[in-house]
């Protein structure tokens, strides 16, 4: 069984190239999954490819959408 790679609030902010404070929001907002061990938050490489997927997505509708009214 392959062993599951998980992330802190931090090193998952730095893949996604934002702020620990933003990720915390997504965290607490629920639109990144993650788990709270104590005071630390843990988000599995998983999560953080489905955030991105969905975030990359919403997007690229948006593009399309503001380009249809030019």
């Amino acid at each position: 069984m392959a062993e599951k790679k998980f992330y802190s609030r931090n090193e998952t902010a730095e893949i996604l190239g934002v702020h620990p404070r933003t990720v915390q929001r997504w965290l607490l907002a629920g639109k990144l999954k993650g788990a709270r061990m104590g005071k630390a938050w843990k988000i599995s490489e998983e999560d953080i490819q489905a955030f991105y997927d969905a975030v990359k997505k919403e997007t690229a509708k948006n593009i399309k959408e503001r380009n249809k009214d030019t």
